[in-house]
């Protein structure tokens, strides 16, 4: 079904009892059910209905927002705080997420590569792998970062957004939804929400900028904040042309992460190697032997303390930490490299020995 035909659908005003839901499934896939069902929503009252919540329970979750805020270590040095809604506001948001997800993938750009799921088994599918793979062979690679994404997404763009043609709800119904989902007037780094509703708020500069290569032979991907354009002409107007659209659509660029590289240097794409076969970077590859031969030699408290630069040892949270970070970076190389590589089964091996050797001494 167009996407017109089902917001004019779900916008009759009829109350959605009417509706057979066994008639709806055959003529609607699953995602433009899930869909309907969120586009169907016309008042404050009908959200806490759809959220299966009362209203004064939702009220309360709207009037007094409960957020853990905490910082963790960039990769590079320094940190990034994190605002992690209380277990009641974040069920709230996990719910509202796989409605807006059901919507997304409904209207999703080409270009978009991340920051929305596969709701068959609810994980993250298109990737920072797809998004390699449709941008490698071309000579020129321009990279941009965006500048503070989540924080630069304000309450008034969301409160435009959920009032624009794309959901076209009321006023107090938009309200209330964007209060559920920002923080502070902006949006949270640790909600459910933050993710899918930023790919909502980028899909007008998508739409913009896909337009704009597709005139100029240049392919071009996002995912999250990081935009790649490839070309096989040198990048001159064209650059200050992506630039302008950018900030048109009021996001700000990172200078200090604006790279622009040939085919005559190694070409990085959110941490893989794109240049003639995508791969990942021997630097990153280098990182994860290091820090097995550490965790092996020394031990984990040792190879955490020296992974995370701390001054003292490591708590067990840390030390956890460590442990979920180095088999994050190993599953990394297999997504890229293939399951069956000899280096990826190696360092998984590897971490699986260290695992049983410690699950039998603590049983010692």
């Amino acid at each position: 079904m167009e996407i017109k035909e089902l917001i004019k659908l779900a916008k009759k005003n009829e109350d959605i009892k009417k509706y057979n839901n066994d008639i709806l499934l055959k003529v609607l896939t699953k995602n433009e059910y899930y869909a309907f069902l969120f586009l169907n929503l016309n008042h404050g009252k009908a959200l806490s209905k759809f959220l299966k919540s009362n209203i004064s329970y939702i009220q309360a979750l709207i009037n007094n927002p409960e957020y853990n805020t905490f910082q963790i270590p960039k990769k590079k040095g320094g940190f990034r705080e994190i605002q992690a809604p209380d277990t009641k506001l974040k069920n709230i948001q996990k719910n509202l997420n796989f409605f807006l997800q059901s919507y997304y993938l409904l209207i999703k750009p080409h270009c978009v590569h991340g920051f929305f799921s596969n709701l068959r088994n609810y994980s993250y599918s298109n990737n920072i792998v797809s998004n390699a793979l449709f941008i490698k062979v071309k000579k020129y690679v321009l990279n941009i970062d965006f500048k503070d994404f989540f924080t630069n997404i304000s309450a008034r763009m969301l409160l435009k957004m959920f009032m624009s043609e794309l959901f076209q709800f009321p006023e107090n119904l938009a309200t209330g939804l964007t209060l559920l989902t920002t923080f502070k007037g902006f949006l949270p780094t640790g909600a459910p929400t933050s993710p899918i509703l930023s790919n909502f708020i980028c899909m007008q500069m998508d739409i913009e900028l896909e337009k704009f290569c597709a005139l100029n032979n240049i392919n071009y991907t996002r995912y999250a904040d990081d935009l790649t354009f490839s070309m096989n002409e040198k990048f001159n107007d064209e650059m200050l042309d992506i630039i302008s659209i950018i900030n048109r659509n009021g996001f700000f660029i990172n200078e200090k992460k604006l790279r622009i590289l040939s085919k005559f240097r190694k070409q990085v794409v959110t941490g893989i190697v794109v240049n003639e076969k995508v791969n990942v970077d021997r630097k990153y590859i280098k990182k994860v032997r290091a820090m097995l031969h550490d965790l092996k030699v020394n031990g984990l408290e040792a190879a955490a303390k020296n992974h995370f630069k701390c001054l003292e040892n490591p708590s067990e949270k840390l030390t956890n930490r460590f442990l979920f970070r180095l088999s994050g970076y190993i599953d990394f190389i297999g997504n890229v490299r293939s399951k069956n590589d000899f280096l990826y089964i190696k360092y998984k091996n590897e971490l699986t020995h260290f695992h049983n050797e410690k699950l039998l001494s603590d049983l010692l």
